[in-house]
């Protein structure tokens, strides 16, 4: 159960909260103020506060920043998630370092809400929704080999360890990692969609194509089936979620465009492999995509940089993208072409038709270092609210 204060005085966000905490049944309001000044912080009444969900914007923050801070002081359990009418990057920034968990656009999307609500619930509850792995292979840029590092890792991934590994594809305007394994879909997105969450292991397993009776699973369904479709944030999460509760590993070869739904599947990785290579073209991408990822407070510790197609003695060296990016460089992957397009022309990975070549044995490395990371501290990385305000402003 979740005891909740309400911090705003507009008439019709109280009514919308009130009524939604009502319907909510793990959720109690305790109270309901027009501003934090109503708040009296030198008794105990709010020991047993789990959240404060609190109205702000340019007007008001200097005072919201200065309470919630004495609060924090006081009350390290609270959680402080923000609502604002106001569309604002500096706003959203400062609200966000001050240790503010969400910061949501009104009106308020009901689910959005609501996924706010569970996870701190989950987390006072001490709940761990799985001890799978999820792992986003991403670049904001085209042409980089995200899908054949995301197809050779999961491969590796899955004979070291011998657990499943589920190679998961959210493009759906590409066919790349089926034709890279020479895989047939077996299913329609929209035929998985609606069994995914019903289905036992077993019948779960019959949807996804094993890749040559290893433990990886490739799940790629028929991408021009529906042209009409698209993924959500929500259909994405329904999908990595049912997903988690059948394989260790989950390796998520995400679209190179950045929007909600592939902020999403960020959302739900532990860890983002964000890849690039040593050209001018990738790097000015790459500081684009580091901006953004900074604005929207994703920890350093969730977003490694991987070097693909590397090449010891180029013109631009590792340090000089490091000096430029003020980013370290987590792993490289060598230049090595022919090794994987003869791998990619017979439908199978490097470790097959060339184990040892130097490429297979760094998607080899890359992958032993996975395994001995540590990601009980990866947690939340991004929060749907966020980003619908930022993409907001841009349009």
């Amino acid at each position: 159960m979740l005891n909740v204060i309400i911090i705003d005085k507009h008439k019709n966000s109280t009514d919308f909260l009130k009524d939604f905490l009502f319907k909510y049944e793990n959720t109690e309001m305790i109270d309901c103020f027009d501003d934090f000044s109503m708040i009296d912080i030198t008794k105990e009444n709010l020991k047993n506060i789990d959240l404060i969900i609190f109205d702000i914007d340019s007007n008001n923050a200097d005072e919201c920043f200065k309470k919630i801070k004495t609060i924090k002081e006081k009350y390290k359990n609270i959680n402080f998630v923000a609502l604002s009418y106001e569309i604002n990057s500096e706003l959203v920034t400062k609200t966000l370092k001050e240790g503010v968990r969400e910061f949501l656009l009104k009106p308020l999307i009901p689910t959005i809400f609501e996924t706010t609500l569970k996870k701190i619930e989950n987390e006072k509850n001490n709940i761990k929704t799985t001890d799978s792995i999820a792992i986003s292979i991403f670049s904001n840029k085209g042409g980089v080999g995200k899908t054949s590092l995301a197809i050779n890792l999961a491969y590796q991934i899955a004979k070291k360890t011998s657990k499943k590994v589920c190679l998961l594809d959210f493009s759906l305007n590409s066919e790349d990692i089926c034709t890279f394994l020479d895989i047939k879909p077996k299913f329609n997105i929209d035929f998985i969609l609606n069994n995914i969450e019903t289905s036992d292991e077993k019948l779960l397993l019959s949807m996804i194509d094993n890749y040559q009776n290893s433990n990886l699973y490739i799940f790629s369904p028929e991408k021009d089936m529906n042209i009409n479709f698209k993924y959500t944030p929500q259909k994405t999460t329904k999908i990595i979620n049912s997903l988690k509760n059948i394989f260790s590993y989950i390796i998520i070869d995400a679209p190179n465009i950045i929007n909600e739904t592939t902020l999403a599947i960020l959302n739900n990785s532990n860890l983002t492999l964000l890849i690039s290579m040593l050209n001018l073209t990738s790097i000015r991408s790459l500081q684009k995509c580091y901006e953004l990822f900074d604005n929207i407070g994703y920890k350093n510790d969730k977003i490694k940089l991987i070097i693909n197609r590397y090449i010891e003695k180029s013109d631009i060296t590792i340090k000089d993208l490091e000096n430029t990016i003020k980013k370290e460089v987590y792993f490289k992957i060598p230049n090595n072409y022919l090794t994987l397009i003869d791998a990619i022309n017979i439908g199978k990975t490097v470790e097959e038709t060339n184990p040892q070549s130097n490429i297979a044995k760094a998607y080899g490395s890359l992958a032993q270092e996975i395994i001995n990371t540590d990601f009980s501290n990866n947690a939340k990385i991004y929060n749907h609210g966020v980003f619908n305000l930022l993409r907001r402003m841009g349009e």
